[in-house]
């Protein structure tokens, strides 16, 4: 029979596997979007998919450039020489601070329809 055991300090010991699988519980911007998994869009026959920047401010301008450098550094993005271009925006988050979108519209009405469910990212 097995005996019911009880850990004396089950504060310490959570915070023992916390800290053991730290990785799993990082939620930071640069660890959360890593994946190994490669995805290819594929589109019908059509004209070059290019889109003018948005006009913004320099102020916006300069912030949008920080978070490309940033994400260019943490290896989630990557410099290209490709027949698409979409304009990107900033919007505001909930916290004051701003967030960079693409607004990939033309993209989407060009891409044949995957049937197929999402893998599992993990």
């Amino acid at each position: 029979m097995v005996k019911h055991t009880e850990d004396t300090n089950p504060r310490q010991r959570l915070k023992q596997l916390i800290e053991q699988f730290q990785q799993l519980f990082d939620t930071s911007k640069i660890t959360v979007a890593k994946t190994k998994i490669s995805h290819m869009i594929h589109t019908v026959a059509h004209a070059s998919s290019i889109s003018r920047p948005y006009r913004t401010t320099p102020e916006k301008e300069k912030e949008m450039e920080r978070i490309v450098m940033e994400l260019l550094d943490a290896g989630l993005i990557s410099r290209s020489n490709s027949q698409y271009a979409a304009p990107a925006l900033l919007t505001p988050k909930s916290d004051g601070t701003l967030r960079l979108v693409m607004d990939y519209k033309k993209l989407n009405h060009i891409t044949i329809k995957d049937n197929f469910p999402l893998p599992n990212m993990e």
